[in-house]
């Protein structure tokens, strides 16, 4: 009796394992598409902002923020503060630290499971708290100061950024998003202008650096809402497989449950009719 009894205690705690896991799935798919419909990405500023770049000779200005790519750059993970997402924080990561290994440099992470993971990996970073839905342009702001700070002490000489992008709600990305240099966001479409009439307030690398400083804090946001929203994917499509082996083990422990019963069942009339026979002689 004592395997039955197990069993069935066994079988009832993943139901109730199950229809927990159900809630929690419901919950993350109305945060899902709540935060989907809310999200909102500035576009027409990086398409203005890629005009004035055409529209302006690049080619015979010399500043850092335009120069190459290929020195040391300062990768941001950007992770959660919560688990059950699968692995989504560890490939985020593990995506970081796979660019400064090839190119050098220094690493932030932001999100307390991100840098769990950094410190397992014995990997020096500037850690970030994880990103607030309601504060995650101010959030985005305070380390776009932070990262031009490393970058005024030369630090590193380039941003990209390592973040999960939901492509819908089973399906995400890992996408690196290079912010600096800023020769990716010129447009091929608009002429360039010769600078010789204009008299500029400022310098070019003047007016180059404040727009950059706006474009970079922008992006930033922009990714962090787009983080959040693969999050929320992320942690059902893991429930989702948590629930279905679940579902998978307990239809195993029903089979052993009724092999037992049967054979308890069985065992029981031999006994009983060995009993009459017995009594019967």
């Amino acid at each position: 009796m004592i395997p039955l009894l197990k069993l069935k205690k066994d079988i009832q705690f993943n139901n109730n394992l199950c229809m927990i896991l159900g809630t929690l799935k419901n919950v993350s798919v109305l945060q899902f598409r709540i935060l989907e419909q809310r999200l909102k990405v500035f576009e027409p500023f990086e398409k203005s902002l890629g005009n004035f770049f055409a529209a302006i000779d690049f080619d015979r200005i010399e500043h850092p923020f335009l120069g190459s790519s290929k020195g040391r750059v300062g990768v941001v993970a950007v992770t959660s503060d919560k688990g059950l997402l699968g692995g989504l924080n560890n490939r985020v990561v593990n995506g970081a630290l796979g660019i400064l290994k090839e190119r050098g440099g220094f690493l932030v992470v932001v999100g307390e499971q991100g840098k769990v993971y950094a410190q397992h990996c014995k990997v020096a970073f500037a850690g970030y708290p994880g990103i607030l839905d309601e504060a995650r342009y101010p959030q985005a702001y305070e380390l776009r100061d932070y990262l031009f700070k490393e970058l005024e002490e030369g630090r590193f000489e380039s941003i990209q950024v390592v973040y999960p992008r939901a492509l819908s709600l089973v399906n995400y990305k890992i996408e690196v998003a290079s912010l600096l240099p800023l020769t990716g966001l010129q447009s091929e479409k608009t002429e360039s202008l010769n600078m010789d009439g204009f008299i500029f307030e400022s310098s070019v690398g003047s007016i180059l650096e404040y727009l950059a400083f706006l474009w970079v804090g922008q992006r930033l946001g922009d990714i962090f809402g787009m983080s959040r929203l693969a999050e929320m994917g992320a942690r059902f499509t893991h429930l989702e497989d948590a629930t279905q082996k679940i579902q998978e083990l307990n239809q195993k422990l029903k089979l052993q449950y009724f092999k037992f019963r049967h054979e308890v069942v069985d065992q029981s009339m031999r006994e009983l009719f060995a009993a009459r026979a017995l009594y019967a002689e």
